[in-house]
C-alpha cells in the first residue's frame, strides 16, 4: 500500500471535516447500533474510489479509444424510481406525458432525447449520472 500526502487550505479542510462528520451522523441515524465512524482519510479514499468507478464506467464510450462497435447506452430510471417509490404515472403527470411513453423509456425500449432525459432526471431527484446510465454489455 502506498501513502499519499495531501495539503489542503484551511477552509477546504474544514469543509471536508464537516462532510465527514455529517456522513458519520447519517450512518449512525440509519443504523442505531453502529459505533464506528469514518476517519477523514477513509472518507477521502472512498470519494476517490467512487470517482475512479465513475471514470471507468465511461471509458468504453471514449471516442478516442479503438472501438469497432458503437456501444448501446441504456438507462436505469425504472430501478431508481422504484427505489424512491416514484410511480411511472406520477412522472408522466409531472412531464405532461402519457404513462406508456414513460414506460417505454423505463424499460429501455426507447431512449429519450437529451431534453426529456434531463426532465426525468430532475423528477427523480438528480441521481448521479453514472447510476442513471450504463453500457449494455451485450452490445460490445
Amino acid at each position: 500500500m502506498k501513502t499519499v500526502i495531501i495539503r489542503l487550505k484551511d477552509d477546504i479542510y474544514d469543509q471536508l471535516k464537516e462532510i465527514t462528520e455529517l456522513e458519520n451522523l447519517i450512518n449512525r441515524h440509519r443504523d442505531k447500533t453502529r459505533s464506528d465512524d469514518y476517519k477523514m482519510e477513509e472518507f477521502v479514499v472512498g470519494c476517490i474510489m467512487e470517482k475512479i468507478e465513475q471514470i471507468k464506467q465511461f471509458d468504453r464510450l471514449n471516442p478516442f479509444m479503438e472501438n469497432t462497435q458503437q456501444p448501446v447506452i441504456k438507462n436505469r430510471f425504472k430501478e431508481i424510481a422504484k427505489n424512491k417509490n416514484i410511480y411511472i404515472k406520477d412522472i408522466a403527470d409531472q412531464l405532461n406525458m402519457k404513462p406508456p411513453n414513460i414506460s417505454k423509456i423505463f424499460n429501455n425500449l426507447s431512449q429519450p432525447r437529451l431534453e426529456l432525459f434531463i426532465k426525468i432526471w430532475l423528477v427523480l431527484g438528480c441521481p448521479p449520472l453514472h447510476k442513471c446510465i450504463y453500457v449494455d454489455e451485450d452490445s460490445l
